[in-house]
């Protein structure tokens, strides 16, 4: 009756993340911890180098509950810094550095973050005192870490997640069996919920966390070069990119014993090619992982055998061990088997709430009245789900706005509010349009002088927004439809018509630069472009530009480096690239 629990398992839910990674570090010193290029380091270097960087951090304040910003790309020094802040006793807030400065500054400032760490930290701490932890107890239901995903009032949310809900993620767990032999890809951005799921996986099983590069993740050939080089065992994608490689490298996965595929809906044609492969050419076991930040990474998984011919859906299979699941009516009654419901849940999995937002936390984490612990909490998803007969429960959509773009939750709310401050806007909407490569935002702007368009709107949001909150399309119009009771008609923008070509694009003179401009203008769906427009600024993104150069290198047999065109991102750098190879 749309109850659904987990295995009940021993994990160690009354200790830390310090205390069961130094058990790892007195077993296994000498074991490779981190793999980032050239750097190999091993669990007593790692231990050493965090030591003196939480003595550090304790000099500046750090102790329980303090949240540290840790502003470092992905690397050794990064993993070093995260295992300090939580030695020193406080929790860490991942910020991409890549990031906008106003969302870095916003982000910081909501999770109340007293200290930062960058490289210069790190370096500093490299040669001070220290060698050994600092003396802090951290309890298991301390704030581990702080994660933000996209707010429907215009800011995001940032996420509080205690030590005892991350050991439920990776110990004591029953989809992946974690051991000191496991190789880990890591690819996750570190303010990504997968990233918990890499780094802890490794860490506190003895195993070894590979960093992978980029652009490496980013190149079809070269992924599966470098999962092979690093016999790597187990790795997460998201369902976006997952898509992209099976599309064009669909044996990039040979030798895995885990592939953990989610963050969105799995495509079923691409999930289906897979496990059509020979089983020496696919990974041994596929996984559709669900969960939302909020419940730490994974709360279901279903380990993906086979697709049936009419299969609409891939199931997101079946909470984890130590994790429930109820799937309610509206009046937060369990609902009859095959019947819809939204789906909760339950377990020590659940986040503590948002920072600094209490109402919203009592909204989304109202209590627990199936669980046997007391003052227990769940959470509620938004997400509209199926229990099959089969006991798998399926995904049936969202109940709000809320979508998923590249594996990121992107509320709308959130955007129109960045772009609402904009001088030359008079009325805005932003609505989510679907495609033939999935969801996108649209923009669709009333300008505030009637006959001009707003300038610079995408590089107005590039300054406040990462790249993926970026509408794809820009739409100017004189008003925006209304519904009888005066609001925005939201249903009526769905549909967005391909955008002119702008009036000052730089036609193609070649009959090369014509074949190129023509398999850009038709992947991004547009009439044209110039040789040389940015792809970005056109509504690309990083999956498009690795799709666009792999369909170019197969079309005229080159060798087109990716980063190469992330450097120069137009028709003409195409050009001279392909030309060169010839």
């Amino acid at each position: 009756m749309g109850i659904f629990r987990g295995s009940s398992t021993p994990f160690p839910a009354d200790s830390s993340l310090p205390e069961v990674f130094a058990a790892q570090v007195r077993a296994r010193p000498d074991a490779v911890a981190v793999v980032d290029g050239e750097h190999y380091v091993t669990y007593a270097e790692l231990d050493e180098r965090s030591n003196r960087l939480a003595h550090l951090l304790r000099t500046r304040g750090v102790g329980p509950e303090a949240r540290v910003g840790v502003l470092l790309k992905r690397g050794h020094e990064l993993v070093t810094a995260i295992l300090a802040v939580l030695k020193a006793g406080g929790a860490y807030v991942p910020v991409n550095p890549g990031y906008p400065r106003e969302r870095q500054r916003e982000m910081l400032a909501d999770a109340e973050a007293s200290v930062v760490v960058t490289l210069d930290e790190v370096r500093l701490a490299s040669a001070s005192d220290g060698e050994t932890a600092p003396s802090v107890t951290v309890d298991s239901r301390a704030l581990a870490y702080v994660l933000f995903t996209s707010g429907s009032t215009g800011r995001p949310k940032g996420v509080m997640v205690e030590h005892r809900s991350v050991l439920r993620l990776v110990c004591a767990t029953d989809y992946v069996d974690f051991g000191p032999d496991e190789r880990i890809a890591q690819v996750a951005d570190p303010s990504f919920d997968a990233f918990t799921f890499e780094l802890w996986g490794a860490l506190l099983h003895g195993g070894t966390l590979y960093v992978i590069p980029t652009e490496t993740i980013l190149s079809h050939g070269k992924l599966g070069r470098a999962l092979a080089a690093h016999r790597i065992t187990t790795m997460f994608l998201t369902s976006a990119l997952f898509t992209e490689v099976m599309a064009e490298r669909p044996d990039s996965f040979v030798g895995l014993r885990n592939l953990l595929v989610g963050g969105d809906v799995v495509d079923v044609a691409s999930a289906r090619r897979l496990l059509g492969n020979r089983p020496a050419a696919r990974p041994a076991r596929l996984l559709n992982g669900y969960g939302p930040t909020e419940t730490t990474t994974f709360a279901v998984c279903g380990l993906v055998e086979s697709l049936p011919a009419d299969a609409r859906s891939v199931p997101i299979g079946k909470p984890i061990a130590n994790t429930s699941c109820y799937v309610l009516d509206p009046d937060l009654n369990p609902v009859p088997a095959g019947m819809d419901g939204e789906l909760f849940i339950g377990g020590p999995g659940v986040a503590r709430g948002y920072v600094g937002q209490p109402e919203l936390t009592e909204e989304r984490f109202p209590p627990d009245p199936f669980a046997q612990e007391d003052g227990a909490r769940m959470y509620r998803t938004g997400d509209m789900v199926r229990c099959r007969a089969d006991g798998l429960l399926e995904f049936l959509g969202r109940l709000d706005d809320q979508v998923k773009i590249r594996g990121y939750r992107v509320e709308p709310g959130e955007v129109e509010a960045a772009l609402a401050l904009h001088p030359d806007i008079r009325q805005l909407a932003v609505v989510v349009n679907e495609t033939a490569d999935g969801w996108r935002l649209v923009a669709h702007v009333v300008p505030a002088t009637p006959g001009e368009s707003p300038a610079g709107m995408r590089e107005f949001l590039a300054a406040a927004l990462p790249e993926w909150m970026i509408p794809a399309a820009f739409v100017v119009s004189a008003d925006l439809p209304l519904t009888t009771s005066g609001k925005v008609d939201r249903t009526a923008l769905r549909s967005v018509p391909n955008v002119s070509p702008d009036a000052g694009a730089v036609p193609p003179s070649t009959d090369l630069e014509r074949q190129l401009a023509a398999l850009t203008s038709d992947l991004l769906g547009l009439a044209s472009v110039g040789v040389t427009d940015d792809f970005f600024a056109l509504g690309g993104h990083s999956l498009l530009a690795m799709r666009l150069v792999s369909k170019i290198n197969d079309r005229f047999a080159a060798r087109v480096s990716l980063g190469d065109f992330l450097y120069d991102p137009t028709v003409l750098r195409l050009a001279a690239e392909v030309s060169r190879d010839r």
